[in-house]
């Protein structure tokens, strides 16, 4: 990898990109853009759901309690904890039925998708230049919902995740409502929130969205370098950085939250759990799906929408190889994939920087994949709230069987 000063790797991260549009073409000043920004310190919330500290507080308590589930055995932290960067470091999740927390967690109905982390989900669909609409924010791997009230619901309607089979999906909500309508501190809790006692579905997603929306991690190292510390990140991270930006990584990954939130097929292969039981497609026959951010990478692993890859080295490996045609799912050919995919010059991994991928720039291995691994830990900020309430209005255990 060629050297470049760090006056030109600031000036090409902040001023403008080196790419137009999916091509990875050199574009003129008219087409060029920024690629990346830091996340704002303020959070957009919509029209009709501002944030107050009393819907916060009911928001957290609805959840962490298990109340919501039909066997009131699993909350929304049960896969959201603060423990696992608001995932929940499973390869996919194990809902309703299981026991414990993580990696520790048994039995259970096993989701068809791996558990994104929430925490900046207030930023959804934000971009460098253009107002931020929290209620069109992308929600879920398949884009199949907008903004963070109407993501709140599926998981409750989710057999798998939270509902269970007892109940059917036309009748959860109200039998929840029910549930909390009969305890008195709740009706106090929407009465201080909302203004009313009368609890409807409404209500209860626009208190839970409100909660999540105060979950932030907005002063990562690389948020730090983009307002202007060129000493925030580590020679080997600047280096990856520009490998980064230079292999095309940053045609799908850019912006305040490095995703475009666009739907890609990139090849990702089928899964085989532990058991030699192979989850095809996750049952949903579909192959392409939404741009994950890549902040907290760290804390928020295994990876992608099937969690088949543990590591971060795996995961850069993987679109290394998927990029030559190689190690994709069996039913696609490299013409099959996203051309931001066909156009990805990975190379073989192999840079002339030296780097052992854990940021101090100091060992012998591959400079490319392991300096790209070293700026994306460098994304990480785990000063977020990780709260956790002793109690909650249901007298259930928070956040279920964990």
């Amino acid at each position: 990898m060629k050297n470049i000063t760090k006056s030109k790797l600031i000036g090409i991260v902040i001023t403008s990109s080196l790419f137009s549009g999916c091509g990875g073409g050199t574009g003129d000043g008219g087409n060029a853009f920024q690629l990346f920004s830091p996340l704002p310190n303020n959070i957009a919330t919509p029209i009709n759901n501002p944030s107050t500290t009393e819907k916060n507080t009911l928001g957290q308590l609805l959840f962490w309690d298990p109340i919501l589930s039909g066997n009131q055995d699993v909350a929304c932290a049960t896969c959201h904890h603060p423990a696992k960067g608001y995932a929940d470091a499973l390869i996919l999740s194990q809902g309703v039925g299981g026991m414990g927390l993580g990696e520790d967690r048994i039995g259970g109905s096993l989701a068809k998708r791996n558990a994104p982390t929430i925490l900046n989900t207030a930023f959804n669909g934000i971009h460098n230049q253009g107002p931020h609409v929290p209620e069109q924010a992308p929600m879920f791997w398949d884009n199949r919902i907008r903004s963070l009230e109407h993501q709140a619901k599926l998981p409750i309607l989710s057999q798998e995740e939270m509902r269970g089979e007892d109940i059917a999906e036309d009748q959860i909500m109200a039998i929840v409502i029910e549930r909390l309508e009969a305890i008195p501190e709740y009706k106090q809790l929407f009465l201080n929130a909302f203004g009313t006692s009368v609890i409807t579905e409404t209500l209860i997603f626009k208190a839970i969205a409100s909660f999540e929306r105060s979950l932030i991690a907005n002063n990562s190292r690389f948020d730090q370098f983009l307002k202007g510390d060129s000493n925030a990140l580590t020679a080997i991270e600047q280096e990856g950085l520009e490998e980064f930006v230079e292999v095309g990584c940053a045609e799908c990954h850019s912006g305040p939250m490095l995703s475009d939130y666009q739907l890609h097929v990139i090849g990702t292969p089928d899964l085989t759990l532990p058991n030699g039981t192979l989850l095809t497609d996750m049952g949903a026959g579909q192959l392409d799906f939404r741009t994950p951010t890549l902040r907290n990478l760290n804390l928020t692993g295994p990876y992608m929408h099937n969690g088949i890859f543990e590591t971060l080295e795996e995961v850069v490996q993987f679109y290394q190889q998927a990029s030559q045609g190689e190690n994709i799912h069996p039913s696609l050919s490299l013409q099959d994939l996203a051309p931001q995919i066909q156009q990805l010059d990975m190379g073989d991994g192999d840079g002339d920087g030296d780097g052992d991928g854990d940021g101090d720039g100091d060992g012998d291995g591959e400079g490319g994949n392991n300096a790209i691994v070293s700026f994306l830990k460098s994304l990480q900020d785990d000063q977020f709230d990780k709260t956790i309430p002793e109690s909650v209005p249901s007298g259930l255990q928070p956040g279920g069987n964990i």
